[in-house]
C-alpha cells in the first residue's frame, strides 16, 4: 500500500497514528527494511539479516525512502516520494 506524504490517517483502519520511519539499504547484505527494523546499539545499528554493525559517518547504508506505520492497527505502507 502506498500513501502520500502528507497523510495522517491509516487507509486501512481509519485513525490518525501513523509513525514515519526511514527506509534503510544496508549494501553489504542488500537488506531492505525500515530502520526499526534495525536494532539500536550504543555505537549504531545492527542490520538483522547479517547482524553487522552499521556506523553513522559511514558509506555501509543509505535512507532510500520513507515509510509508515500505523500505530493502532499496525498496517504498513509505503510513502510516496
Amino acid at each position: 500500500m502506498q500513501i502520500e506524504r502528507d497523510q495522517s490517517v491509516c487507509p486501512s483502519c481509519g485513525t490518525a497514528q501513523l509513525a514515519f520511519f526511514p527506509i534503510v539499504h544496508h549494501m553489504l547484505c542488500a537488506y531492505v527494511g525500515p530502520q526499526y527494523d534495525f536494532a539500536k546499539t550504543s555505537s549504531g545499528l545492527n542490520c538483522p539479516k547479517c547482524h553487522r554493525q552499521l556506523r553513522a559517518g559511514t558509506r555501509d547504508a543509505e535512507i532510500i525512502g520513507t515509510s509508515a506505520r500505523c500505530g493502532n492497527c499496525q498496517a504498513e505502507m509505503i510513502v510516496s516520494p
